[in-house]
């Protein structure tokens, strides 16, 4: 370890962390290798407390260390035996992690590395369509790794390679045999059963006819399906509906020529809770000189994605919805205005905005404290909620400032819904805490504006219905005016 000055300007002296070395069990097995890529040195450092007593199939973990995109880069250029990176999203540039990401799998064409994004900001967690995209198993904050959940996170990773890394194998192996030795389809149904019983996902392979003729214990037990009779069953009467349906039309569109592989997702109902699943479905076709290229089955197996699923909504949560309020953050606000004010624009249509600030926040906070500053902003926020329509948009935009869009709503009618949503916030009493102490009394100013034909952007209209806001706040708060 040595002491390279930092380059971001601070002043302050930066670790380099290159690789730590853990002695070799008796047996000389090697540990397993793991890539952690972060530009904190804390990171590399807990990781490795974290993983000091760890083993996994009686082999520790070697934590090898780089502090930027690049060195990552040169690492990988020179191993590849490493079956799992953690790794940060933003280092040198705000898109260094998934920058790695793109050259690890397009590049290096390196499918097989486990790859667990690890962020300190969830606010800024790439959108779901990014996380698939750029192909990452796994997306963690920081702050949630625990010893045990990055243990869980790495065990995770190692058995995706290694099973990757048996399946290669199996594919290699069963492919020269057959071509070498024999073409009967028989010897490969008895050696792809012996190989396939220990993975963890479901497979299964079916005959043109759509007949069973082999799948694995995971198959078995997800599906509930006893082992004696598995042999020669139609698909149909052991998949459950609609995966039943949605896997033949699978092998439909294989037989009819569909190029590669095929996937779908589904889901399952079980005693355990409903369960989101992809399933990857592939073709086998014959080698044999007398029959070549013929098909002779499809191949299906399931992966469950339903913590997958999850995340990817906590992600949209976290992306889109303020977390005191509940209602759409300053982005997701916009977002939602600037599609609404397009298809204003393309089928024409009224559309008016509303400005909110509540009155005199500020002397609320500093008088009873935060905690029920806040209480007092969620109860104003729901009773503003509780009075739009399900069309409208409604955001915080900072602060204890507001705006609302209202969709197919000309200047006379959004001074009716200002004026209501006034009231409304006027009758709220949040009470501090303490004896004797009086409930509070809040209300909230409006600037409304209507959209102009010659305004394009949201920001034209907010512009103006905020200078209407300030001019109720002149004139005395607790107003509405356009």
């Amino acid at each position: 370890m040595s002491n390279n000055q930092d380059n971001s300007g601070s002043g302050k002296p930066r670790l380099s962390l290159r690789r730590t070395e853990r002695p070799r069990p008796a047996d000389g097995a090697a540990p397993w290798p793991v890539l952690v890529v972060d530009d904190d040195p804390d990171v590399h450092s807990m990781t490795r407390v974290l993983l000091r007593d760890f083993s996994f199939q009686g082999k520790g973990f070697e934590v090898i260390s780089a502090m930027s995109g690049a060195e990552a880069r040169a690492v990988l250029a020179e191993r590849a035996d490493i079956p799992v990176m953690l790794l940060d999203v933003v280092m040198e540039t705000p898109d260094a992690g998934l920058s790695l990401i793109r050259h690890v799998r397009d590049d290096l064409g390196n499918r097989r590395l486990a790859i667990v994004l690890r962020t300190g900001q969830p606010g800024e967690a790439p959108e779901r369509d990014v996380m698939l995209a750029y192909d990452i198993n796994d997306y963690r904050s920081k702050t949630e790794l625990t010893a045990q959940k990055l243990f869980t996170s790495l065990i995770g990773g190692l058995r995706s390679w290694i099973h990757l890394s048996t399946i290669e194998a199996m594919a290699s192996t069963l492919e020269r045999r057959v071509t070498e030795r024999t073409c009967q389809l028989d010897e490969a149904r008895r050696f792809a059963e012996s190989l396939v019983e220990l993975l963890p996902n479901p497979l299964w392979f079916k005959d043109p006819d759509g007949s069973l003729r082999l799948y694995n214990r995971a198959f078995r037990e997800m599906f509930a399906v006893e082992p004696e009779d598995w042999h020669g069953m139609p698909a149909d009467a052991v998949l459950p509906q609609p995966l039943a349906e949605l896997d033949r039309r699978a092998d439909d569109g294989l037989l009819l020529g569909e190029p590669g592989g095929l996937s779908f997702e589904t889901s399952l109902e079980r005693a355990d809770g409903t369960r989101a699943l992809v399933v990857s479905k592939g073709m086998v076709r014959s080698d044999c000189r007398g029959t070549p290229d013929e098909p002779v089955g499809t191949i299906g197996i399931v992966t469950d994605i339903t913590e997958r699923k999850r995340m990817e909504s906590q992600l949209r949560h976290l992306a889109t919805t303020d977390e005191l309020t509940g209602c759409l953050n300053r982005r997701a606000f916009f977002t939602a205005a600037e599609q609404e004010l397009e298809r204003s624009g393309r089928y024409g249509g009224f559309v008016s905005v509303l400005m909110i600030d509540i009155d005199h926040f500020k002397q609320v906070n500093d008088r009873f404290g935060h905690a029920v500053g806040d209480r007092a902003l969620k109860a104003a926020t729901a009773a503003i909620r509780a009075n739009l329509r399900e069309i409208d948009s409604f955001g915080r935009l900072g602060g204890e400032e507001f705006a609302a869009m209202l969709p197919e709503t000309p200047l006379a009618g959004a001074m009716l819904v200002a004026e209501r949503l006034r009231q409304a916030v006027a009758a709220v009493r949040p009470r501090p805490v303490g004896d004797g102490v009086p409930p509070l009394r809040i209300t909230a100013s409006l600037g409304v504006a209507e959209r102009a034909a010659e305004e394009t952007a949201v920001d034209q209209i907010l512009a103006r219905a905020d200078i209407a806001l300030y001019r109720a706040k002149a004139a005395g708060r607790n107003r509405v005016l356009a």
